[in-house]
């Protein structure tokens, strides 16, 4: 039995839709419904991409964990280089803007810049801690544990947090010079 992504992904968007009927109920202000559905939708391409698909009773390839530091991105780096395809680049690339958004999400849930960081921190491993679970209770490594993910997720949202931060001090200070 296998649960598909694009089954997730369904499940998923009816929900948001949900989400979406009942905050034009309650007469929210249609600013904060688009924010709050497109970080709905961002949580969901999360799930349904770091978990899913998910094969139960599969008796094939073990995904290999690593717990060494910057191991998988040099890896990956050099495997683009030796190979001549962008595919470990992209790799790297991918899992660093994978949490961008969380950053600008949190930098609107949580007003607290310490908070923000530990949030995506916490968001990163609960990520890669989830998946080693699931891979317990289906009875194989269905993906990799790996410290580089979390590395390199943390990495990009805290970028994220950090811009967020300058563009609105600077907006701010722009507002009280300007008058």
């Amino acid at each position: 039995m296998t649960i598909l992504r694009e089954g997730i992904l369904l499940i998923e968007f009816v929900l948001l839709i949900i989400c979406g009927i009942i905050m034009i109920i309650k007469k929210v202000k249609f600013g904060k419904i688009v924010f709050n559905l497109s970080f709905g939708l961002y949580l969901s391409l999360i799930i349904a991409f770091c978990f899913f698909p998910i094969r139960f009773g599969y008796s094939g390839y073990d995904a290999l964990n690593n717990f060494i530091p910057f191991k998988s991105i040099i890896d990956c780096v050099n495997d683009s280089f030796q190979n001549h395809t962008p595919h470990g680049l992209l790799s790297v690339i991918g899992n660093l803007l994978m949490l961008t958004p969380l950053g600008l999400f949190f930098s609107f849930y949580i007003k607290d810049f310490k908070k923000r960081l530990l949030g995506v921190f916490l968001f990163s491993v609960s990520i890669e801690v989830l998946q080693f679970i699931i891979g317990l209770i289906i009875g194989y490594n269905y993906r990799s544990i790996d410290i580089d993910d979390i590395i390199l997720n943390v990495a990009g949202g805290i970028i994220s947090c950090v811009i967020f931060k300058f563009v609105i001090n600077g907006y701010k200070k722009k507002k009280y010079s300007d008058g």
